[in-house]
């Protein structure tokens, strides 16, 4: 069975720093960085993929893709 994992592609010429995104994240996926601000990937391992980050950021400056990884089989 293939476990879904999720990349996180954030547009540092977009982001305007609102705090959209790392506000609404569940799982404290986002951050930010100073000085400015801007939004950066604290931990993608804990996404879920829920999308609320891209869906609500106001300049469109998250994109959030499932990768599908396959499980390994053992060996026979």
């Amino acid at each position: 069975m293939a476990k879904r994992k999720y990349s996180i592609s954030i547009s540092d010429k977009r982001c305007r720093s609102c705090g959209v995104c790392w506000e609404i994240c569940p799982p404290d996926v986002l951050t930010w960085q100073p000085p400015l601000n801007k939004a950066i990937i604290n931990n993608l391992d804990a996404c879920t993929g829920c999308r609320l980050c891209e869906w609500l950021c106001p300049d469109f400056a998250i994109v959030v893709r499932a990768e599908e990884t396959q499980r390994r089989e053992p060996a026979t």
